[in-house]
């Protein structure tokens, strides 16, 4: 599993989705100061409703953007080897009789990412998988918070 692909495939998607949350922020601001969304009585809540939903999409997409900066800020940091589940650690795990592939980001937590056709899911520290896996290396053994055992197959 080649770490750069996955940090780059991370680093595209997260740009791919601020690109979405900005043009969906400035499509519900555009709405909101429409003239076809004037309150035409005091119950008509239309106006105000696009204003919040601009206001949502544009805290989305700060976030995002802050994201994307973070992970690019860290590039080396996040594609270095690793020994041990550090962030930017990519992992294998034995999860029951499934292995599945993880990326311990300090950002995206959450996100799927498809690598040549093997499924990567980006972690955080603070997800349950991430407790309980940061700091072990290869053959180290862990219990998820809802009791399923694990274990690390490699750390990349």
């Amino acid at each position: 599993m080649d770490k750069p692909l996955v940090f780059d495939a991370l680093r595209e998607k997260l740009r791919r989705e601020l690109e979405a949350a900005v043009g969906a922020s400035r499509d519900a601001a555009d709405y909101a100061t429409d003239e076809e969304s004037r309150a035409e009585s005091k119950y008509d809540t239309q106006g105000l409703e696009a204003s919040y939903l601009a206001a949502g999409q544009a805290s989305l997409a700060r976030s995002l953007a802050d994201a994307v900066t973070t992970l690019e800020a860290l590039r080396a940091e996040l594609t270095a080897p690793r020994e041990s589940v550090l962030r930017g650690a990519l992992v294998q795990c034995n999860l029951g009789r499934h292995r599945e592939w993880f990326y311990l980001s300090p950002v995206g937590g959450g996100e799927t990412l498809d690598i040549d056709g093997t499924e990567v899911t980006v972690i955080t520290a603070q997800s349950p998988i991430g407790a309980a896996i940061t700091g072990k290396a290869a053959g180290a053994k862990f219990k998820l918070p809802n009791g399923a055992d694990g274990s690390i197959a490699r750390v990349v």
